[in-house]
């Protein structure tokens, strides 16, 4: 009888409950992340070919909001040899004023146990860049500060507004200088875009403060049409690393609508086809 009149107590407060519920506006659901890009590429190193797997994408988080990422993995006795060390950079972007502009920026490393992190963070409303860092994972300090004077890129939104026609150079035999994170001084990337060859068109960015700090801050690349590196290389301590397109990479479409796509998985792009004569090699 206990039993019964404890239910016939609890039951009114159910259906108040379930009442509450239905009556209760939803929240909105959340929109799913859209894969856009996803290019691929093998590192070769001396005699290994495939040294480590390299990873651009670039996802549609939300209405006008984006992320670009590149992950690289080294393999078997080159992940050895690296210490297991393994690399990711990442910028949160927002569409604003006809632009990809960077919200946050991350640069990521591992080698073996030790963790080194650094996140810069755009805040324009207050027109300041500020720069965190955080080793082991055990919470981030920020290091310094200073005033966002006018409009900087990183690396990856820098690529994206090149890609999209948004920032120069953008066709051969153009050079563009872009204006890139302070560290805490100003810096500018330059990429300069030579004429076509049968590889494409050769393009070489200089970076002032390069990602690698044992390179000499030159990267070079075979380009296509839309600026997407078919193969790229770079010397860090005397050692030419080289990056080649795979054939399972997928290419967004041109122009400003692929940030509106519906994504890889809706369109069922096929694989990279007529890579340059060069990848193959």
């Amino acid at each position: 009888m206990r039993t019964r009149s404890r239910l016939v107590g609890v039951f009114p407060c159910l259906v108040l409950l379930l009442l509450i519920q239905l009556g209760l506006p939803r929240p909105p659901a959340l929109a799913a992340a859209v894969l856009l890009e996803d290019l691929h590429y093998r590192l070769e190193v001396l005699f290994w070919q495939d040294a480590a797997r390299v990873k651009l994408t670039l996802t549609r988080l939300g209405p006008n909001r984006f992320a670009a990422a590149v992950v690289g993995e080294p393999q078997g006795l080159f992940k050895i040899l690296s210490g297991g060390r393994r690399e990711r950079l990442e910028t949160q972007m927002v569409w604003r004023d006809q632009r990809l502009l960077p919200l946050i920026y991350r640069e990521e490393s591992w080698r073996g146990k030790q963790r080194r992190f650094k996140e810069y963070r755009f805040n324009y409303s207050q027109g300041r860049i500020e720069m965190w860092e955080g080793p082991q994972g055990k919470g981030l300090t920020k290091k310094w500060q200073t005033d966002l004077a006018g409009q900087v890129y990183d690396p990856l939104s820098a690529f994206y507004n090149i890609r999209l026609g948004l920032l120069k150079p953008n066709r051969a035999d153009e050079t563009g200088t872009i204006p890139s994170i302070p560290y805490p001084h100003p810096e500018a990337m330059v990429v300069r875009l030579g004429a076509a060859t049968e590889s494409g068109l050769k393009a070489v960015v200089s970076l002032n403060n390069p990602i690698f700090p044992d390179s000499r801050g030159e990267v070079f690349a075979y380009v296509d049409k839309q600026f997407v590196p078919h193969e790229a290389w770079t010397t860090v301590s005397g050692l030419t690393l080289r990056v080649r397109l795979q054939p399972e990479s997928a290419i967004m479409p041109p122009g400003l609508g692929a940030l509106k796509a519906p994504g890889l998985a809706a369109s069922r792009r096929p694989p990279v086809k007529d890579l340059p004569a060069t990848a193959g090699k």
